[in-house]
């Protein structure tokens, strides 16, 4: 592994150090907006910083990287945050890289990797790990929780640091090699397809829509939400997607939407509609 990295110079070495502590606020300024995009986005300026000349491109490049939606395990963030910085300086340096380029390869890989992530860290070495220590801590030794945050918690981050040097010099030759076999106008449509599926299955799963009112007709009960389900199960969901969002384009703030949605189902179930 020493030899896979022995390319970096100095200084890279230096900045993507920078990007490591800077990833390690993944949850500190968590929202239900962009999740972690914020955090996504201080862990990748310091390549921003570094590589792009003018503060203009800075701007741009930072507010891509940092207001796009962005959700992952926190120790995998380290390898998409490495594969974003060798990606930012290939956009700098030779401007052969688009921007949406960037996003896409983030959209697709932040599901699979939050796979792995849960599926390793969370189920397996927390699992292992606790097994041991409560073994220790069941005879009244004090020190099982502390090495418990020891084990678990260091290897989250030492696993993290690796995986942001590996991202950046494993991104490196990945942009290069696209370019040169030609794949990566496959790779942004592959990409965009991606990340429609994953808008889709987000609405589907987070997005609630749930319709009580059942008028009667002729004696006949009509239950509206098995109507709109019977129709397209989650049509309500996507209906109140499509309005927010355009809410979104003409310039509403979210935090305006999150009030006005709120006071809106206070009113329909007052009246009986949710």
């Amino acid at each position: 592994m020493a030899n896979m990295f022995s390319t970096l110079t100095a200084d890279e070495k230096s900045m993507l150090k920078k990007c490591y502590y800077y990833s390690l606020n993944t949850f500190m300024c968590f929202n239900h907006v962009v999740m972690e995009g914020y955090s996504f986005g201080m862990s990748v300026w310091p390549a921003i910083d570094k590589f792009y000349q003018t503060d203009e491109e800075k701007r741009e490049a930072f507010e891509r990287e940092s207001t796009e939606f962005f959700n992952t395990h926190q120790v995998m963030m380290g390898l998409i945050t490495g594969i974003a910085a060798a990606m930012e300086k290939e956009r700098a340096e030779k401007g052969t890289i688009d921007g949406g380029a960037i996003s896409g390869i983030k959209a697709s890989l932040m599901g699979p990797t939050a796979g792995i992530g849960d599926s390793f860290f969370f189920n397996c070495v927390r699992v292992i790990v606790a097994g041991i220590c409560i073994g220790i801590g069941a005879n009244g030794n004090i020190l099982a929780p502390l090495l418990f945050l020891l084990l678990y918690g260091g290897s989250l981050l030492v696993t993290k640091y690796y995986l942001v040097l590996f991202g950046y010099v494993k991104g490196v030759d990945f942009v290069n090699e696209a370019f040169e076999n030609g794949i990566i106008p496959l790779i942004m449509e592959a990409c965009s397809t991606l990340g429609a599926i994953m808008i889709g299955a987000l609405i589907a799963s987070t997005v609630k829509v749930n319709i009580t009112a059942a008028p009667v007709i002729n004696g006949a009960s009509f239950e509206l939400q098995s109507i709109f389900d019977g129709i397209m199960p989650g049509v309500l969901s996507l209906v109140l997607w499509w309005a927010v969002f355009k809410q979104l384009q003409k310039g509403r703030t979210p935090t305006q939407l999150i009030f006005g949605i709120m006071i809106c189902c206070v009113l329909l179930a007052l009246i009986g509609v949710f």
